[in-house]
């Protein structure tokens, strides 16, 4: 982190809990191999070498199939890059050193502690004697009991294979069940509201309404920690940070104390306060955010969470159709904040310019605006000096002479080249109009959008739902609607990730099949990738968990994971057919031997990634899902692969000497 200026912060620590379980698998399998090796009587540095010679390519392929996973990501752009590269680095880093340390500290440590004896390795002393023996008789019960599970399965092949990859292919069906969504919302306690009344309305009129919000969020947030009402902003309007502002514009903000101390989430609070705010008369648009605030700046996704865009030169198509979506997504379950971002439109005098006439009289446009914009709105004739400070003097009509509509029509107009006074209305016909408080444009065409959010139902759920109701509603030919907000960016990640995950299991099944000098063994061993996902999908649906950036991380994480385990098996099952043992023979007795590692690696790894997933306090919503995940995909593909690795291994082999000629053993 150093070296690569890095700083301690939420990836980073995330990046090391993450880290810590699979930092000692390289150890495990190494120390287990050299144990066995004491057990057969070999001295102490004989074993280290020889254990650890037999074992170093496994791990080897153990652990760069895991580093190749995260390679990729340091090169990815965009949300998914700023937050996962700094993973990629101290993951990476960690593991290479992992390797380094069992194949050289490790060995050298067994050597000098692992004593041996007529009966092996030296017997514990009396305070642990009770609990090794016990241990070891569970393990020695567990070894025998897989064994026999393996030659059975090795008997009724095809009822094995086809059983799983049933299982498998129902679990893909319960995938409709799980919802997604872009990155999940952290309940940091900040919720922030808009609420809009008419335009026009006078600030001291919204002042009033905004007292009333003040009361509601006394009496319905006990929560609070602090808050804060502000009604309106002069006579203009301006956009700051995705929000308008106005005189007819109240913005408030909640900040709830830590959620350990409160009973209720932001997001019911933020509920309850939506659904009193809109049974007080003239609200006509209200807006609530619950995440943390950060969130929108780092995606740059301003706004609400779902935003349909619709593009379009004319006002009137796009204003209707905008209010016809507005209609169908209110009718949606889940959507809350339903909205249209083009306000209704405001009063404003519209100065039409006879350009032939104010030519003749010596008039053009620029003279006739800037002459309007000094009687009405002023401009600065000069400026005093006194005491060293400036002054500008601004200078416009009295408001008696601009009062009303037929008063700007009066106005007159001096001409540069003739000296006269003009009317404005002789070269000009004012006439009162509607038109928009402003005027949103995307790729330099003009767009308005509808926005919603959601609440107690995925993002992504929702989303479904306004597409399949958005076929049933003409689209005129020269109007385009797409999606923008969380729901664009979105999109993006899950585009970008998509590409990582088959470029990582590319990669994995490469690595592999360096290290086997084959390529069928690779082939094999990758059927413990789908499995996979019949862990994670059944993990999502217990817990609730969707599908987002983070957990489609993790799913991309345990590509270079749950292959591990098969890469330890198979490679010692080649190892005692080399030495001359039956198919039969070579994987019931790896797998037996190999039993006690596999399920020590994956014990640890899962035990690092518990308190991930038990984590409940602030911010524990962003990294809890990827600890369910990558639980819930391990334990299930660690389960099925440890079956359906070896039958598979024995059927591929068995039918690849057949075809070479040779004597099936």
């Amino acid at each position: 982190m150093f070296l690569s200026g890095k700083t301690i912060n939420t990836i980073s620590l995330s990046s090391l809990t993450i880290a810590i379980g699979m930092v000692v698998d390289n150890a495990i399998v190494v120390v287990d191999n050299v144990y066995r090796h004491l057990e057969k009587g070999k001295r102490p540095k004989e074993a280290a070498i020889f254990g650890t010679s037999e074992m170093f390519l496994s791990i080897a392929a153990s652990t760069l199939t895991t580093v190749v996973v995260f390679l990729p990501m340091l090169f990815i752009t965009g949300v998914v890059g700023i937050m996962f590269g700094e993973l990629a680095i101290i993951i990476t880093v960690t593991l290479t050193a992992s390797l380094f340390t069992a194949a050289t500290f490790t060995p050298m440590l067994c050597s000098k502690w692992m004593g041996s004896g007529q009966n092996g390795p030296k017997k514990k002393n009396r305070f642990f004697s009770k609990f090794y023996d016990l241990s070891e008789h569970w393990f020695k019960s567990w070894e025998e009991f897989y064994a026999k599970s393996l030659a059975w399965c090795l008997g009724h092949k095809k009822f094995v294979i086809f059983g799983f990859l049933a299982a498998f292919i129902l679990s893909l069906l319960l995938a409709k069940f799980v919802g997604n969504e872009f990155i999940p919302e952290e309940d940091s306690g900040d919720m922030r509201s808009t609420v809009s009344m008419p335009i026009g309305t006078r600030v001291e009129e919204t002042d009033k309404i905004a007292s009333r919000i003040e009361d509601i969020l006394e009496q319905y947030a006990p929560e609070k920690r602090f808050m804060y009402v502000a009604s309106g902003q002069g006579s203009t309007m301006s956009v700051t940070m995705g929000s308008q502002s106005g005189s007819h514009i109240i913005t408030n903000g909640v900040k709830l104390v830590p959620k350990t101390e409160r009973k209720r989430s932001v997001k019911e609070v933020g509920q309850v306060i939506r659904n009193k705010i809109k049974q007080i008369p003239g609200v006509i648009k209200t807006g609530i955010t619950t995440g943390n605030p950060l969130n929108s700046m780092i995606t740059g996704a301003g706004g609400k969470q779902i935003q349909v865009e619709i593009t379009g030169h004319s006002f009137e198509d796009t204003d209707e159709l905008a209010n016809k979506i507005k209609e169908m997504m209110e009718e949606i379950s889940g959507t809350t904040d339903v909205s249209i971002s083009r306000d209704l439109n405001r009063p404003e005098l519209r100065v039409q310019v006879y350009r032939e006439k104010a030519s003749s009289l010596g008039l053009n446009m620029r003279d006739i605006a800037d002459s309007v914009k000094t009687f009405v709105e002023g401009s600065t004739a000069t400026r005093y000096r006194e005491k060293g400070e400036t002054y500008d003097i601004y200078v416009r009509l009295e408001e008696r002479f601009r009062a009303n509509p037929e008063d700007v029509g009066n106005l007159t107009i001096i001409s540069p080249f003739t000296g006269k006074q003009i009317k404005l209305s002789s070269v000009a016909r004012v006439y009162e109009v509607t038109g928009p408080v402003e005027i949103e444009r995307k790729n330099r065409e003009r767009m308005v959008k509808v926005e919603c959010n959601t609440y107690k139902r995925s993002m992504g759920k929702v989303i479904e739902d306004i597409k399949n109701q958005l076929r049933k509603i003409p689209v005129p030919s020269d109007i385009i609607i797409s999606f923008g907000g969380d729901a664009e960016e979105q999109g993006k990640a899950f585009t970008d990730l998509t590409l990582l995950l088959l470029l990582g299991m590319t990669l994995v099944y490469m690595v592999m099949a360096a290290q086997f000098e084959s390529l069928l063994d690779p082939f094999i061993v990758m059927f413990a990738v789908p499995f996979t996902f019949t862990g994670v999908i059944l993990g999502f649906i217990l817990t609730g968990t969707t599908l987002s950036v983070i957990t489609f991380l993790g799913i991309v994480m345990l590509m270079g994971i749950v292959v591990n385990n098969a890469i330890v098996l198979v490679s010692y099952i080649n190892i005692l057919r080399a030495r001359g043992f039956t198919m039969l023979e070579a994987v019931t007795i790896g797998g037996r031997d190999r039993l006690r590692p596999v399920l020590m690696t994956t014990i640890t790894t899962l035990a690092g990634l518990l308190p991930l997933a038990l984590s409940t306090g602030e911010g524990s919503e962003i990294w809890q899902p990827l600890g369910i995940t990558m639980i819930g995909g391990l334990s299930l593909s660690t389960f099925i692969t440890m079956l359906f690795v070896p039958t598979l291994y024995a059927v591929f082999n068995s039918k690849r000497l057949k075809k070479e000629g040779g004597k099936q053993k």
